[in-house]
């Protein structure tokens, strides 16, 4: 069976080559695709627990009184309950600039109604399996105040069962990606799958072709277009990317920071006794009043190697079969890779004037963002690079890291050559040095930090939010332009 990267010299012919148009610098990134799993149920359960909170109305009281007008101005979202603004935002919430969005157009799964059709057979096969040490540590750290605060921790968390969900969630996604068949959709979406086009499947390779091109120089592609041996290789990196195409679920939560800390220390008593008492104390003490969005999340990867990709080309691209055939075969598939919870307080202030539904979907894209940051340190399968953006004589390096991406003093970052292989064009990367951030000049790029400046005193310092890129302590003498940097090890 032929492979994929020799069909791609038909892109030759056809003179598609694009270059990614976008503020961030281009370079072959993975795809993700984010769904949100929304429960009903678990809804009316936090917003009665709400209700129940006194800081809740204190707090509300505060703000309806400075926001009022604001609000109005902002045609704000009053009349949805808290709970529900975090899903209500969460379509407008961009992907991360280190992913290409790969969404299809379902990005809402209705967990209620899968539930009730989940056998204990299908839970049980769908329920991965839990290690007993990392709960202990990851438990005792959360009590500690990591689930409350802005920015996540490197470690795995312990995620907290307050309904079923935890338990459920795993068998409920599963069914919903075979039903809807969402492996084989992504690989349609890859290939620009139409049915009703007369050769259903796209031979211009127009996505990939870009996804593939977005690191080529301008050089680069006038070479593509004289070369079909050149133009070939590039396109297979773009093939090479189906590989790292993951599904990132994500349900949302709106909660008090005391009802955290309550339902934390309860079960730490039931498990530790009087240890999980005093840590539940310290917690509670650290939290204080407000409200935080806490994001769970659930990592798969699409399955997708040479195999998969020539029995592809020869038996569905090439035969112009239709999506049923490809679902019928069964060689589309996702594979879990992890799941981490992570949580960010809504600032919260009598003299904000910004519409409340604007901080909690600020702080709804945070909790994503730090989620997301937790499932690469935990695995490195799912790790990014950035590209170098420049250097300075001393040996600093400059990449488009920063807190968004909770980087933070003692993180230690591979320094990574491109290496292309003359006959494939596939790209595989050789680390040549460690580098660590200058803790004096990291960028502040997270979600909204441009407008909580504003928001701020006239006088607040900006340097952080106007950096544009994070500086990391190179050597003086050594070049690492065009190389890349990669998570290697988190403080």
């Amino acid at each position: 069976m032929r492979s994929l990267s020799t069909i791609a010299a038909a892109v030759i012919a056809s003179g598609a080559f694009f270059v990614s148009a976008n503020d961030e610098p281009t370079y072959m990134r993975s795809s993700l695709y984010t769904i949100l799993v929304k429960s009903d149920s678990q809804n009316e359960r936090l917003q009665k627990q709400l209700d129940e909170t006194k800081t809740n109305e204190f707090i509300a009281i505060a703000k309806d009184i400075a926001n009022t007008d604001a609000k109005k101005a902002a045609g704000d979202t009053i009349s949805i309950p808290k709970v529900q603004i975090p899903l209500a935002k969460f379509q407008e919430i961009p992907i991360p600039s280190q992913f290409n969005d790969h969404n299809l157009s379902l990005r809402v799964i209705d967990y209620d109604p899968i539930k009730e059709t989940i056998t204990p057979e299908e839970k049980a096969l769908y329920t991965p399996e839990k290690s007993n040490s990392k709960k202990f540590g990851g438990f005792m750290k959360s009590l500690g105040g990591e689930m409350l605060a802005d920015q996540a921790g490197t470690s795995n968390s312990a995620i907290l069962s307050t309904d079923d969900m935890e338990d459920y969630l795993p068998a409920v996604l599963m069914k919903h990606f075979n039903s809807t068949n969402t492996a084989p959709e992504l690989v349609g979406k890859w290939f620009g799958y139409n049915n009703e086009s007369e050769s259903r499947w796209d031979k211009n390779f127009g996505l990939i072709s870009e996804r593939g091109l977005q690191n080529a120089s301008a050089e680069d592609i006038e070479k593509a277009k004289s070369s079909g041996f050149f133009s070939s290789k590039l396109a297979g990196k773009g093939f090479d990317l189906i590989n790292n195409t993951y599904v990132l679920a994500v349900n949302l939560r709106f909660r008090s920071n005391q009802a955290v800390v309550a339902e934390s220390q309860a079960l730490a008593e039931g498990v530790f006794g009087s240890i999980g008492s005093l840590a539940g104390a310290a917690a509670s003490a650290a939290a204080g009043e407000g409200f935080q969005v806490q994001a769970v999340t659930y990592l798969y990867k699409l399955d997708w190697n040479d195999e998969i990709s020539a029995n592809f080309a020869e038996n569905y691209f090439d035969k112009n079969a239709s999506m049923e055939d490809l679902i019928n075969a069964g060689i589309c598939k996702l594979s879990f890779v992890g799941k981490d919870k992570a949580s960010c307080n809504v600032r919260q202030s009598v003299l904000n004037t910004t519409p409340e539904s604007e901080l909690i979907k600020r702080a709804t894209g945070r909790a994503i963002d730090n989620a997301i940051n937790k499932l690469q340190a935990q695995h490195e399968v799912f790790r990014t690079v950035a590209p170098i953006q420049r250097m300075e004589e001393d040996g600093t390096i400059f990449a488009g890291i920063g807190l968004k991406e909770n980087l933070t003093k003692g993180d230690k970052y591979e320094v990574l050559e491109a290496i292309e292989d003359p006959e494939t064009g596939r790209i595989s990367y050789k680390s040549v040095a460690t580098v660590e951030p200058d803790e004096k000049r990291i960028w502040d790029n997270r979600y909204g930090a441009a407008e909580e400046l504003a928001e701020q005193a006239k006088d607040t310092d900006a340097t952080a939010v106007n950096l544009g890129a994070s500086a990391f302590k190179g050597k003086k003498g050594k070049d690492y332009t065009g190389y890349y940097l990669r998570l290697k090890k988190k403080k």
